[in-house]
């Protein structure tokens, strides 16, 4: 893969990226990764450049150096402390709740130069856009858009055709989703949408930008929501030490039982 030299991501994080990326597609625990040297003249970088991307990898325990060897691929395992994102379908049957999916758009394409930063890649690089409106107890709850790196789940559309995506990633590709960074804003519905949902125009909503991390820290999927306001809202329980967030499923005012 060819480093994007003029862009706004560093060459450290791009090498970074590559090797992760080449360690959990294309190696096994146990194999030898190049030397550094090999790596400056493959990516076309300077040593320090290649020696901090193998540094990160070292941290993230996908690789280990032994002293006059070289750097091995470590055995692939999931950290003690690492747990797996709760599906969308799996919340909703924790509230006794029927969900079910339409697949209204499920393409590839060129990821786009505003979709390639957020995945770190270059703007060419195919991905799957899939787009799906999520229906709660037979209603409208959410519009959803996710891009996925097409390198990292290959055939998707084959293996994808309803259901938890997130249960198709681990059972299919032994990706398991384990950490999300999620924004929300408050937003009016335009007509598309507000139609889409099954609301009026110039509602309120709740649109939801995220990034998904895999269990070795990878990041994995790009998702735009928007929720009709009247069925769900985020909770929020801080501490002196950590703030964790609860999605929670409102319906007709109530909380979901």
């Amino acid at each position: 893969m060819k480093l994007d030299k003029n862009g706004p991501l560093t060459l450290t994080y791009q090498v970074t990226e590559i090797l992760r990326n080449r360690i959990l597609t294309e190696c096994s625990p146990g194999d030898r990764l190049p030397p550094e040297k090999d790596l400056v003249v493959e990516f076309d970088v300077s040593v320090m450049t290649v020696k901090n991307a193998m540094d990160n990898l070292v941290k993230e325990g996908l690789v280990y150096r032994r002293r006059g060897k070289g750097t091995f691929i470590a055995e692939k395992k999931i950290s003690s402390e690492t747990s797996k994102l709760k599906s969308a379908t799996d919340l909703f049957n924790q509230y006794g709740m029927k969900s079910n999916v339409e697949i209204l758009d499920f393409k590839v394409e060129p990821v786009g130069v505003f979709h390639a930063n957020l995945l770190g890649c270059p703007d060419t690089e195919l991905v799957y856009k899939l787009v799906r409106m999520r229906m709660l107890d037979d209603e409208p709850f959410s519009y959803e858009t996710n891009y996925l790196k097409k390198s990292i789940f290959p055939d998707l559309e084959r293996n994808y055709t309803d259901g938890s995506l997130y249960a198709c990633m681990e059972n299919k590709y032994g990706v398991i989703p384990s950490r999300s960074e999620e924004v929300y804003k408050a937003v009016l519905l335009g007509p598309i949408m507000a139609k889409a949902l099954g609301q009026d125009k110039d509602d309120a909503a709740l649109a939801m930008k995220s990034k998904v991390f895999d269990q070795y820290g990878r990041l994995i999927s790009i998702e735009e929501s928007v929720y009709r306001s009247d069925k769900f809202e985020l909770k929020v329980v801080a501490s002196a030490n950590q703030t964790e967030s609860e999605r929670l499923i409102v319906n007709d005012g109530e909380l979901g039982s």
